[in-house]
């Protein structure tokens, strides 16, 4: 069965100070890996809506399985082998919303030049530390804002009108919340993306579903971000404020102070996780000063002193763990 995870709001966070993640240097150059993102989202609105019954096959042909994927995962109207795909196609390129975002994407997005580096050197540091793992097709597409990535098996996919900036108006009009709008620019889209081919690629487990194994879970998915992308500001990555960060840092200790107080770490109460694992404009429990997701920092401040206090441990290995509770006691964490 295909595996297919959908992002509708992207969810990266962190420091804005140079990175306590050392990375070893590694000779990109050696490493055989090229990525180049396909523009799907120009080639399905410049085809001629007459003509959708010659069309559909040809596209199929083309794009395989991620056109599948665009119709069911994405835009929700079937697989193009269904007898009502080609109408509801047809009313989707015509949707007058759909049209006025495809026109900015294709302002803010002329090309992938500054994303092809990004993901051709990403996947060559991936490459070099997971070399029997796929590297991923890449293809853009629009979708009237309603996702951010998709991923399935060996393709990932952007939603690049969920990245047209922070000051984009129409974010605002469809009633999403400006803690999540700031993440929906340019910038976050590679982080974005290798976050979420991290949770592809090593999935969370659940036989334990407590706070404290999702925190070092999350902790993990930042971690390898900050590994691909050495050369991106934790900022950028994590996405908190100069004045977020700063606070996370002054608050370390009394964050873990009151989750270990309130007994909030071995819960599984799938209420209160989410609470504190999904975005929010703050952290449940904490100041209004504080980030959304801030327990999340602690997770990789976890998996980070783990990976200094047992450098036995290669960074696949890392990965390859789902003892969060191991990770936990043998990180030796003390804020």
């Amino acid at each position: 069965m295909k595996r297919i995870i959908l992002y509708s709001v992207s969810i990266l966070f962190i420091t804005l100070f140079a990175s306590s993640c050392k990375n070893e240097k590694i000779d990109l150059s050696k490493i055989n890996v090229k990525v180049e993102v396909n523009r799907f989202d120009r080639s399905i609105f410049s085809i001629d809506t007459n003509k959708l019954q010659e069309v559909i096959p040809a596209l199929s042909k083309k794009y395989g399985y991620f056109f599948q994927l665009f119709g069911e995962g994405i835009i929700s109207i079937g697989k193009p082998s269904d007898p009502q795909f080609q109408n509801y196609l047809g009313k989707f390129l015509a949707n007058e919303m759909v049209l006025n975002a495809y026109k900015n994407v294709q302002a803010k997005f002329p090309n992938m030049d500054k994303l092809n580096v990004e993901f051709t050197d990403a996947f060559k540091r991936y490459h070099y530390y997971f070399p029997k793992r796929y590297i991923p097709s890449i293809y853009t597409f629009v979708s009237g804002y309603n996702q951010s990535t998709i991923l399935a098996d060996s393709i990932l996919g952007i939603g690049l009108d969920r990245y047209l900036g922070a000051d984009y108006k129409d974010y605002v009009n469809l009633g999403i919340p400006k803690y999540s709008i700031k993440h929906m620019k340019p910038e976050k889209i590679s982080s974005d993306c290798m976050r979420a081919w991290a949770i592809g690629e090593f999935s969370f487990n659940d036989s334990i579903d407590n706070l404290i194994n999702n925190v070092i879970y999350e902790g993990k998915l930042m971690y390898f971000t900050k590994k691909l992308l050495p050369d991106q500001p934790d900022s950028l990555i994590f996405g908190f404020s100069p004045k977020q960060m700063k606070w996370c840092f002054k608050n370390e200790k009394q964050m873990w102070t009151y989750l270990i107080e309130n007994k909030l770490l071995f819960t599984s109460d799938s209420f209160l996780i989410n609470k504190y694992i999904n975005d929010a404009p703050f952290t449940s429990g904490f100041t209004q000063e504080s980030p959304g997701r801030a327990i999340v920092w602690l997770g990789y401040r976890i998996v980070e002193t783990y990976a200094k206090n047992n450098k036995s441990v290669t960074f696949p290995q890392l990965m390859a763990t789902r003892d969060y509770q191991k990770i936990f006691s043998q990180s030796k964490y003390r804020p």
